[in-house]
């Protein structure tokens, strides 16, 4: 069986130069969060949420980088209510879908 070589393997004919200047986007332990890199790509999901709803909304789910907070983590963090964490997490998130649907 004949083995092929494909750019970028070892041993395809490329100058040591070109190669170092080819970054490497390779991701083997799978640590890039999709969900967050189209979030940060498409910033203006999150531009309709007040300042607030957006502070919870990321938390909650992790999407600013951090581990998902619970609801009773955000409630001590913000200084609010459970009822006012709930009700921010609800209306950020109707108000994504909306942005979804539209």
């Amino acid at each position: 069986m004949t083995h092929y070589l494909w750019p970028g393997d070892p041993g395809w004919p490329m100058p040591e130069a070109d190669r170092a200047a080819e970054p490497d986007v390779s991701d083997p332990a799978g640590e890039i969060d999709l969900d967050a890199v189209c979030l940060h790509a498409d910033r203006h999901l999150l531009d309709d949420l007040s300042p607030l709803e957006r502070t919870v909304v990321c938390a909650r789910f992790g999407l600013d980088g951090t581990p998902e907070r619970s609801m009773k983590q955000l409630h001590r963090e913000l200084g609010l209510t459970r009822h006012q964490v709930r009700e921010l997490l609800e209306s950020g998130l109707a108000k994504l879908r909306a942005h979804l649907a539209a």
